[in-house]
């Protein structure tokens, strides 16, 4: 699955001491001079060494704390993946430890660390926006620590994933609107360093290969958050030849989308027809109500905590290869196609 963890004995063999020395210069013991544990410290940090906190667990009692982080608590989606993964989890006899990265990397990269020193049994993720370096997280990968992501994941990681499959999803939306008689379709996607953006915009671009539509670049808006996706949706308004159906791909960025066609006075679908990701609570908080995919928070918190206590419990066969389970969200009628 990955290559081995550095060890204690890796280091103590190319400095020509012995275990307990390094393991003493590590924690700068007094007895070890400062020159020695200089050494030892440049060796570890040169060998991307970090303390086997798994096996520390193991000599102890466990201290059933499961690790999570999420890019941020206000979002729609989120408190629904929370809810199934804190009902797992407790369920389960363990306590949750939340944090956010409030979508910066180098909060990540602490909560991360703030994690490790709480000695977690496992951890769950769903990166921020601002993430392209991974190696914070392949480094718990190497300690042995299980971790999951869900939803928001990047490449080059080894690892459990748990996703919507959202690229079926995107494409089922698009093909919706084009049986309801729409052509010009435009999409709202979101970073596409985020697997979810380009798995999304995959099932988009499907949809209209299969019905021999000419993919549109000018129909095609990359927004993070809400005013961005409004002025972008604006901009899409106000063309020659403007969309006659928009798809935006989050709650988030429907929010944006639905400003700029309520100020343009447009009517939906008479005027414009739109779809989207969208939870059932907030697509009925829209006049007329929206037509949605089902973004199964609470189901991808839920099979996430299930995939980490099954490396947990090593209820599955060893060895146990990486698995990326995919979720299908159903499409949901309401009145906006």
């Amino acid at each position: 699955m990955s290559r081995n963890p550095v060890t204690l004995k890796d280091i103590a063999a190319i400095l020509g001491l012995s275990k307990s020395t390094v393991s003493r210069a590590l924690k700068d013991h007094p007895d070890i001079s400062p020159e020695t544990i200089e050494a030892v410290k440049n060796v570890a940090k040169g060998l991307n060494y970090h303390p086997n906190l798994v096996a520390s667990s193991l000599r102890h009692k466990k201290n059933k704390i499961i690790g999570l982080i999420l890019p941020q608590l206000s979002y729609f989606f989120i408190p629904s993946v929370l809810h199934g993964i804190e009902e797992f989890v407790h369920n389960k006899g363990y306590n949750l430890l939340i944090l956010q990265s409030n979508e910066e990397y180098e909060r990540e990269v602490e909560n991360l660390e703030i994690l490790l020193a709480n000695n977690v049994e496992g951890i769950l993720v769903s990166v921020s926006r601002k993430t392209t370096n991974v190696n914070h997280f392949r480094k718990i990968i190497d300690m042995r620590l299980p971790i999951v992501f869900f939803d928001r994941v990047v490449k080059g990681l080894n690892t459990d994933i748990v996703l919507l499959d959202d690229a079926t999803g995107a494409y089922e939306s698009v093909v919706h609107l084009l049986n309801s008689g729409r052509k010009r379709i435009a999409l709202c996607t979101g970073n596409l360093n985020l697997l979810i953006s380009r798995n999304r915009l995959q099932g988009y671009e499907r949809a209209l290969r299969e019905y021999n539509i000419p993919f549109n670049d000018d129909y095609v808006i990359s927004c993070e958050w809400p005013d961005e996706a409004e002025q972008e949706t604006l901009r899409l308004l106000n063309m020659k030849n403007p969309p006659d159906a928009i798809f935006a791909i989050s709650d988030l960025t429907m929010s944006g989308v639905m400003k700029a066609i309520y100020k343009k006075k447009l009517r939906i679908p008479a005027d414009i027809a739109v779809i989207g990701f969208c939870e059932e609570l907030f697509r009925n908080m829209y006049q007329p109500i929206l037509t949605a995919i089902n973004p199964m928070g609470l189901e991808i918190g839920q099979k996430a905590a299930e995939v980490l206590f099954e490396r947990i419990e090593n209820v599955l066969p060893v060895p146990i290869e990486p698995r990326v389970t995919y979720l299908n969200g159903s499409l949901m009628k309401g009145e906006s196609v």
